[in-house]
């Protein structure tokens, strides 16, 4: 793209000098743009506006108008050979999200920009595209999350192995690689998510034991209900998905489980909102909606909702596909019964031929602009045919005014009455001009002079528009006639006024729908005041995009400031984190997945916008409040440390050099709460521990060898197991039961 700033610059300094530099600026200032911020439209803004007054003012009207024209052919030099490359490079990358309405819409432009580089459908094409490269990321980051997530659950269910746990591994790695280059795996994470789901149902609702350790449990129950257990091997040739009863779990447990399927929800609904966010306002939509999210905000799974919002979206899909469809065609019939010339309806055609392109790709083509652009053909087919009267009445008039004058002017007015109506427009101004001419002939002065001052008077009404509307040359053909004492063609003047304002307010209502577009794209970062603004000036006679632009500068700006902002808490948290990654809790075992999303949020900041930067910022808070929480823990830690005495720690070392200490790393499995063992400082009062130590030695004789004693004594279960010659003792909650007593007997 062309240095527009200074293409304009060394067009204006030349005959402006240093003032081109302040007219410069005040255009930058009104834009709300920066100098390399300017795109070719914002350049032809500038220069039919500021710049052009600015050379009227130093130069002759002809001779300003050439300098913009010539600069305005440099801005529009000829690139669409290495744009529509650029174009056709994105349609490569994007053409694998299919259920993209807007991959549809672009490949619909590219096929018509082969055919023809329209700079109108070029533009276009090139603001989807950057969408489309901001959703990406978006989506990108939405998959890095779910990818620490499925790791996180990977890590928590791996100890179970078998043929599931071997799948999920697979699936998590090739999500892992598509995320590293930069791709979306989006069939591969919902498998994963649903895999990792049944395995963590499986774990914490402790449905999974090893079948050959016996375990003593104490319960009010007579019989206890046989369908909860189950072994992993029998839990892997169940088909579909696993259902576990949750009244016949304790309490706790039905808890755990609840919430891993309100998480799993909440990821769902989370990806149904970012993949329809245009129909969550639809009739249909909007109560499913509101009942979800009020359900999983209250802690509670949606289940048979959230499948009927889904199927409530794929309808509405369905039917906003068919509503555009029909819309279309009466769009075209009405196109069609147009009395215009064919060449007049040819660029509005060729629209609709595209938007046809793009529902058959699967797309939603917005027909917004299609609507404007025909109501504009409609109000030129009025407006001729209101022209076709109004000339007709002058004729009418001036014949009347002809046939008043006398036997002199009778081969005019026979001359008048000879032009067919077709003909009106053209012949009209020159009969008045023979009219003119022959009044001077005839000595009436005076009625001359009438005319030209009611003329003049016209003339001097319509030319502050004319030039705000760039009619410099029809404006200087009418005051050249004025000057010679000859009737201007002003019919013709207002006709082509008319025609620029009108295609001014569609081109300024079409650069409107490109800033809705991105303004769009900022809701809950200040866009909603844009699409306000935006809404005011569509509402106006002739709108300006202008301070639109300026408010969408604004909010790019705060957006760069909150990616600054985002990025020094990133940064200081990491550096926090450095001092505590050693330190071992359940808190630790929350935060660790958080801090891998936001590494990778952290590699992408700089390609991230607002929705995505929101995000960030939500996970971020979340990883920072889990931090002060593992402050306050490693505190507490090291103040129990220096609690202990000398002698005490002497103690302790001496117990370490008569037995080499052991390692109990590997038991300290997720819901492990305490660990230690019985014959040196147990998790739980001593006493109370080796009384029932003692208590269960009768029940011995029951089982041919020694092993592990469980117990489920409320929300807990307690371990006794001998292990290296001691007994050790674990706390933990019912769902870790399974994973340790496995972890146990290997």
């Amino acid at each position: 793209m062309p240095d527009i700033y200074g293409l304009i610059l060394e067009t204006l300094r030349r005959h402006l000098g240093t003032r081109a530099e302040a007219v410069l600026e005040e255009g930058l200032k009104r834009l709300g743009k920066r100098q390399e911020e300017l795109s070719p439209k914002d350049g032809e803004t500038l220069l039919k506006g500021l710049a052009f007054r600015e050379l009227q003012a130093r130069l002759p009207a002809k001779e300003a108008k050439r300098v913009v024209e010539e600069a305005l052919k440099k801005l529009s030099a000829p690139s669409e050979p290495a744009d529509l490359e650029a174009l056709e490079a994105g349609l490569k990358r994007f053409g694998l999200y299919l259920d993209w309405p807007e991959v549809a819409r672009y490949r619909a432009l590219v096929n018509r920009l082969r055919q023809d580089p329209d700079p109108r459908l070029m533009r276009e094409a090139k603001a989807l595209l950057e969408a489309m490269e901001e959703k990406l990321e978006e989506a990108l980051l939405r998959q890095a999350k779910d990818l620490a997530h499925l790791e996180e659950s990977l890590e928590r269910v791996r100890h179970l192995g078998g043929a599931k746990v071997r799948r999920l591994e697979k699936l998590v790695e090739t999500v892992r690689e598509a995320q590293k280059e930069g791709l979306l795996a989006q069939a591969e994470v919902e498998r994963a998510r649903s895999l990792a789901l049944e395995l963590r149902k499986l774990l914490e609702s402790s449905v999974a034991r090893p079948p050959t350790l016996p375990e003593i449990v104490f319960e009010t129950q007579e019989e206890p209900p046989e369908d909860v257990f189950l072994t992993v091997e029998e839990a892997e040739e169940l088909e579909g998905e696993l259902i576990v009863d949750l009244e016949a779990l304790p309490e706790e447990a039905a808890r755990r489980l609840e919430a891993l399927e309100v998480e799993e929800e909440g990821r769902r609904l989370e990806e149904l909102l970012a993949r329809h966010a245009h129909l969550l306002q639809e009739p249909t939509v909007s109560p499913l909606l509101a009942e979800v999210q009020a359900l999983l905000e209250a802690g509670k799974p949606a289940g048979e909702k959230l499948s009927l919002l889904e199927a409530a979206l794929k309808e509405a899909e369905a039917n906003l596909r068919a509503e555009k469809k029909a819309r279309l065609i009466q769009l075209e019939a009405r196109l069609r019964s147009l009395p215009l010339p064919e060449e007049a309806k040819a660029s509005l055609e060729a629209a609709f031929a595209l938007a046809e392109e793009t529902l058959r790709e699967g797309g939603l083509p917005d027909l917004k602009l299609l609507e404007g652009e025909l109501a504009r053909l409609e109000a030129e087919a009025r407006r001729q045919e209101e022209e076709r009267r109004k000339l007709e009445a002058e004729m009418e008039a001036l014949a009347r005014e002809l046939a008043a004058k006398g036997e002199a002017f009778a081969p005019l007015l026979e001359e008048l009455r000879a032009v067919p109506l077709e003909a009106l427009p053209q012949r009209l101004p020159e009969i008045k001009a023979r009219y003119a001419a022959l009044l001077m002939t005839q000595g009436e002065e005076a009625a001359l002079k009438a005319k030209l001052k009611e003329a003049e008077e016209e003339l001097k009404a319509l030319r502050p528009e004319a030039l705000a509307l760039g009619l410099w040359e029809s404006l200087e053909k009418a005051e050249e006639a004025l000057a010679k004492g000859e009737l201007p063609d002003l019919a013709a003047l207002r006709r082509e006024v008319a025609q620029a304002r009108e295609a001014a307010r569609q081109e300024a209502l079409e650069e409107l729908s490109r800033m809705e577009a991105l303004a769009e794209r900022f809701l809950g970062f200040g866009g909603e005041g844009v699409l306000r603004l935006i809404a005011e000036e569509k509402a106006k006679p002739l709108p300006d995009p202008t301070p639109v632009a300026r408010a969408l500068q604004a909010l790019k700006r705060r957006l760069e400031a909150k990616r600054e902002e985002v990025l020094t808490r990133l940064t200081a948290l990491f550096q926090a984190y450095g001092g505590l990654e050693g330190f071992q809790s359940e808190t630790h075992r929350r935060l660790r997945p958080l801090l891998q999303f936001l590494q990778s949020a952290k590699e992408r900041l700089p390609r991230l916008g607002p929705k995505g930067l929101a995000q960030v910022e939500k996970t971020l808070a979340e990883a920072e409040s889990l931090l002060e929480e593992l402050k306050k823990e490693a505190e507490a830690a090291k103040s129990i440390l220096k609690e202990i005495q000398g002698a005490d720690l002497e103690a302790l070392l001496g117990v370490f050099e008569e037995k080499p200490p052991l390692d109990l790393d590997r038991f300290r499995l997720p819901g492990v709460e305490a660990l230690g063992f019985l014959e040196e400082s147990p998790p739980l009062p001593k006493e109370a521990l080796q009384e029932l130590k003692r208590a269960l030695e009768p029940l011995r004789g029951l089982f041919q060898e020694e092993g592990p004693v469980a117990l489920l004594l409320g929300q807990k279960a307690l371990v006794l197991a001998p292990f290296s010659g001691r007994t050790l003792v674990a706390l933990m909650e019912p769902g870790a039961l399974s994973a340790f007593l496995l972890k146990l007997s290997s």
